[in-house]
């Protein structure tokens, strides 16, 4: 109709890691959005109320007063998604391209590698251990993440 070629989208590994990247982006947007709405709408009204008084502008007053406010949760956020940095949202990789044979290169990740190794090939030790390394590898991460916040901020360590 515009005069393109038509895409097959299930037959074209291209264009996927673009489709899934966004998806996934807006699929967490919402919750972030709550959470930091959440930790803004926290932060006690006086002190924006004193930087008025101040002459501060909105932006002296976001750079001054919320972000160093809810730093902690922006801490604790970041080191929440760096312990699911190897999971994928299995849902996302298996189900929204249908398990299409053509994508397997594009959309194969550990997730839909453990179920098709329990699925299809009845392999359940691979499928374990794949699990596994998954789990310890977000653990390692979490706990270097958090000694490296620890040592520039204790206050904001979850640990």
């Amino acid at each position: 109709m515009l005069g393109m070629e038509r895409i097959s989208w299930y037959n074209e590994p291209g264009v996927w890691p673009y489709i899934l990247t966004f998806i996934h982006t807006w699929k967490g947007a919402g919750y972030l959005c709550i959470v930091y709405l959440a930790a803004i709408i926290g932060i006690d009204q006086e002190y924006y109320e004193a930087a008025t008084l101040d002459g501060a502008s909105k932006w002296q007053q976001i750079r001054k007063i919320t972000i160093p406010l809810i730093t902690p949760v922006i801490i604790m956020m970041t080191l929440l998604a760096i312990g699911r940095i190897f999971y994928s949202d299995f849902g996302l990789f298996y189900q929204v391209p249908m398990d299409s044979g053509a994508l397997y290169d594009t959309t194969n990740v550990i997730d839909t590698y453990v179920y098709r190794g329990l699925m299809q090939l009845g392999d359940i030790g691979m499928s374990s251990a794949a699990g596994l390394y998954q789990s310890l590898v977000g653990f390692i991460l979490v706990l270097v993440s958090n000694f490296i916040v620890r040592k520039i901020n204790r206050e904001n360590a979850l640990f």
